[in-house]
């Protein structure tokens, strides 16, 4: 009997390519299972799985609350771009060892993760940093997305010019509609100790002051475009809820598409002639992918005085793209070359990143480590091949609830969503 292994799909749009590309290359030795949030909930007290592989520690403690609980043997695979660089290094160390404030729970959670597999040494120093011990347990792989496996081929020909906005407001239009009043109070009273550029961390409303300023400027473009002839592709923010952008532009005076529900990133990028972002760290992705950007984090010089120290705002990629002063500016580099050229520092930086170039082979190394040390034939076991199929049984009950909500206006969202049995078919096959 084969072991199990559970993946967790945190957001559709960017984990299931790389769930996809993990199942082809380990279902033939491994019983291969996707979740996501709402699977979360049954598998402290129903489920029984051999190998669970999470983004982030802080999602294994909601899955089983107490280290106890779980089971099997855990494995960290991270799946957000955030920067090892020394501004921001406080938030990637809470991201890869959980918030939790009671030091020796917070070490027995640890404890339960066999392996971390990070993205670029950058990451590896910030652990080793943290716990020599830790960092014992980390294997630098490079960047998930972007194994040579999750790459489609996109056919350009016949094809208008296409503008794509990489959208980052999470803040103003969050998935589950949380209120914004809990966003603020959450901003205030925050668990990363974030610090803003000119003044003291309890004045959340600088975050606020971007987010509104970055989106007037991003209403702006959309107009320019237009009046070439241009209708831009939005790309929600995985914390976005995709579904307001589409109420938002009915008569309104501004034409735009927004992306596919089940389209990822990474291809999404690939169809795109020019993408648009504020300050991002999707430019890893826009670098290692060759695309033309505009940077529009400069059309302000507002902007950067309200910059928290600890997010996107000074992430060291930021230098290697064209980031125009104004309009005019921008409106003439639509049609020009605005790759980031890779000479010596981006590559250096890459490379501490991502783990460039390797990053080609990211998910390979993922998988050999688990094919190498974890694959092994154990006993049969009806109790636990009868827990599986309660499992995939609970996934279509909630697809199938799904499907009649949406018939009285529901929509699924990228953190939202249900894995009945086509779409675990349509994620197999991605």
């Amino acid at each position: 009997m084969k072991k199990s292994i559970y993946f967790h799909i945190d957001e559709y749009n960017r984990d299931t390519v790389v769930a996809s590309c993990l199942y082809k290359r380990l279902s033939k030795y491994f019983n291969f299972f996707f979740g996501n949030r709402i699977d979360l909930f049954n598998l402290k007290n129903h489920e029984n799985f051999d190998i669970y592989i999470f983004p982030t520690v802080e999602l294994l403690v909601s899955a089983f609350g107490k280290p106890n609980n779980c089971k099997g043997k855990v494995f960290i695979v991270p799946n957000e771009s955030i920067s090892g660089a020394i501004r921001v290094k406080r938030r990637l160390e809470l991201h890869l060892t959980g918030t939790i404030s009671n030091s020796f729970l917070k070490k027995q959670w640890l404890n339960k993760v066999s392996r971390f597999f990070l993205w670029g040494n950058s990451h590896f120093s910030v652990l080793k940093n943290y716990s020599k011990q830790i960092s014992k347990k980390c294997l630098i792989v490079g960047h998930p997305r972007h194994d040579k496996f999750c790459y489609n081929k996109n056919d350009k020909t016949k094809r208008k010019f296409s503008v794509g906005f990489a959208s980052r407001f999470d803040l103003l239009n969050i998935f589950d509609n949380r209120l914004n009043f809990e966003a603020i109070y959450n901003g205030w009273f925050d668990k990363y100790n974030f610090n803003y550029a000119f003044s003291k961390k309890s004045n959340v409303e600088h975050q606020w002051f971007n987010a509104v300023l970055d989106f007037r400027n991003f209403l702006d473009i959309i107009k320019i475009l237009n009046k070439k002839n241009i209708i831009p592709n939005i790309r929600p923010h995985p914390r976005e809820n995709p579904n307001n952008w589409k109420k938002f532009k009915k008569n309104k005076d501004i034409l735009y598409n927004v992306s596919q529900f089940n389209e990822t990133f990474v291809d999404w990028i690939n169809k795109q002639d020019l993408i648009i972002t504020t300050a991002s760290t999707s430019l890893y992705d826009c670098s290692l992918l060759g695309k033309n950007v505009l940077l529009i984090d400069k059309l302000s010089p507002e902007r950067e005085k309200h910059g928290n120290l600890y997010l996107d705002d000074f992430d060291p990629i930021l230098k290697y793209f064209y980031r125009p002063k104004n309009l005019r500016d921008f409106e003439k580099r639509i049609y020009k070359n605005n790759t980031a050229k890779k000479n010596m520092g981006l590559k250096k930086l890459l490379s501490a990143e991502v783990n460039y170039p390797n990053h080609m082979y990211s998910l390979q190394k993922v998988s050999e480590y688990l094919i190498k040390n974890e694959y092994s034939e154990i006993n049969f076991n009806l109790f636990k091949i009868l827990k599986y199929k309660i499992f995939i049984f609970k996934q279509n009950y909630t697809a199938l609830k799904f499907s009649i909500k949406k018939l009285f206006g529901f929509k699924e969202v990228g953190s939202i969503f249900s894995l009945g049995y086509f779409r675990n078919k349509d994620i197999k096959k991605l």
